[in-house]
C-alpha cells in the first residue's frame, strides 16, 4: 500500500484553507486543490509498502513516541514551493516549533534504526498542501502576498499512518494507524 505519515489538521484549519483555495481560484490559479477531508501536515511520505511491514513499522514508531509531550504550533500564513519562476505547491505554512522538530527527528531516527526507506526533501518545512499548480496568472507573485490567514493553534498529540490510493478524481486517504503519545496504538479495522 501506498503509505504516509501526516499529524491530522483541525477544523478550524481546514476552513481556512477553504477560504484561501477560494480566493486562489478567484485570482486566477488553476490547480489539483486538496480536499477539505484530505488536509494533513506530512511528515514521511514512504511510497509502497506492504501491510506486515506497516504493522512493524506502527508498533517500532509507538513505542518510541511513548510519552512524547503533547505540544502545539500555529498557522503560520500563506506560503508556496516554486521551480525556477513558477510556482509548483501552494500550502498553509505552520509554524516550525522545537517540539515539532524533535517528533520529526524522533521518527526519522526510528525510520531509520528500522531501515524504512522514506521520501528525502531536504529540509523539513511543515506545511499544508492546498494545491498543486497547473495554471497560474501573471503576476501571481504581487497577488499572493495579500494573502493573510488568522493565527490557529494545532494541538498535536500523536501521528497517523495513512495509505493513499490514487484514482483519476484524486486520491483517497485512509487512516490505518493513529498512534497517541499517551494513548497508545489504534489499528483501523478495514
Amino acid at each position: 500500500m501506498r503509505t504516509f505519515i501526516a499529524i491530522d489538521v483541525n477544523p478550524e484549519i481546514r476552513e481556512v484553507a477553504q477560504e484561501v483555495i477560494d480566493k486562489l481560484i478567484s485570482m486566477g490559479f488553476k490547480a489539483t486543490w486538496t480536499k477539505p477531508e484530505n488536509l494533513h501536515l506530512t511528515l514521511f511520505f514512504l511510497g509502497e509498502m506492504d501491510e506486515k511491514a506497516v504493522d512493524s513499522m506502527a508498533h517500532a514508531l509507538q513505542k518510541r513516541l511513548q510519552g512524547f509531550p503533547s505540544f502545539s504550533t500555529d498557522l503560520a500564513g500563506f506560503g508556496y514551493f516554486k521551480f525556477k519562476h513558477s510556482p509548483r505547491v501552494l500550502f498553509l505554512k505552520l509554524e516550525p516549533t522545537k517540539s515539532l522538530q524533535r517528533l520529526f527527528l524522533e521518527m526519522k531516527s526510528e525510520l531509520n534504526k528500522n531501515k524504512i526507506k522514506y521520501d528525502e526533501q531536504g529540509n523539513f518545512v511543515p506545511h499544508v498542501t492546498l494545491g498543486r499548480v497547473k495554471e497560474y496568472p501573471t503576476d501571481w507573485e504581487k497577488l499572493v502576498e495579500g494573502i493573510q490567514t488568522p493565527k490557529i493553534t494545532l494541538v498535536v498529540d500523536g501521528v497517523t499512518i495513512y495509505s493513499s490510493t490514487l484514482t483519476p478524481q484524486g486520491p483517497i486517504y485512509k487512516w490505518v494507524y493513529k498512534l497517541k503519545f499517551e494513548g497508545g496504538l489504534m489499528k483501523n479495522v478495514r
